[in-house]
Formats: structure tokens, sequence, C-alpha cells
């Protein structure tokens, strides 16, 4: 989301209300609470980070781009829709640019919770728990 922003892009997120002041921090400049319908058709583009398939595509315009985070879970292509799912690669150049721009608190990372790398059992414990609002860091 920081990185749309940063690149002039309108964002709209799908979230639950208090998550809504952590968005705003992150540039996000509409909302919609978790469980709205989302208007058909109404959105250039959607990055689905939901795993909600074909409800995410049908609020893409046609001719617009769905980009899911899971690769072979997306939906179908419909309406012209280009449909894509992240891919890693390596990058150097990139991630020396994301690096520049953690550094300079430009972009941050959601952490939920960090543990001693001793208590990694107790952090992969946690994981599986499910429901967490960020990332859990192990710290050396």
């Amino acid at each position: 989301m920081e990185l749309a922003h940063r690149q002039g892009l309108e964002v709209t997120v799908l979230a639950f209300a208090g998550d809504i002041p952590f968005l705003v921090s992150r540039g996000a400049n509409h909302f919609l609470t978790r469980g709205a319908n989302l208007a058909p058709a109404g959105f250039d583009g959607v990055l689905d980070a939901a795993g909600l398939g074909n409800e995410a595509i049908a609020a893409v315009q046609d001719g617009g781009s769905y980009v899911g985070l899971w690769p072979g879970q997306e939906p179908d292509s419909e309406r012209g829709v280009r449909v894509d799912a992240l891919d890693v690669r390596a990058d150097g150049a990139q991630l020396a640019e994301l690096s520049r721009l953690a550094d300079q608190g430009e972009i941050r990372a959601r952490v939920a919770q960090t543990y001693p790398l001793e208590e990694v059992t107790a952090a992969h414990a946690r994981l599986a728990e499910g429901s967490l609002r960020g990332r859990l860091v192990l710290i050396p």
C-alpha cells in the first residue's frame, strides 16, 4: 500500500474497522469495512491480499487488473480482466531500493510480536494459531 501511495495511486482498502488508523498511517485513501459488498466493476485494479478470489475480480472494471498473493489460486479471467499472482524473484536493485525506503521510514513492516531466537517454537505455535495482525519477528 505504501508503494502504491508513493506512485500516486488512490488506494481503497477492505479492512476491519479497528485497522483503519494503521492503514491511514500507511497511505490508504478510502475504506470499506470487512464484510461490505464490493461494488461490481468499481476499481481499476485489485490486489487481493485476503484471498477473496471471485468476489474481488468482480470488483475490477472491464479490462482492469487483478493480482492475488498465492500463485495457482487466482480466479479465471473474465471481462478482459488481466489476472496474475505475485511472484518472488531475486532483484538486487529493487531490494536495495526497498531497504533504502525502510531505512528512511517510508515503508514499514507491521510487526505483531517479537520473540528471542531461543523461543522459535513458541513463535511457530503462535503463527499456527492464525489471526495475526502483522508478522512475527525472531530476534537473534
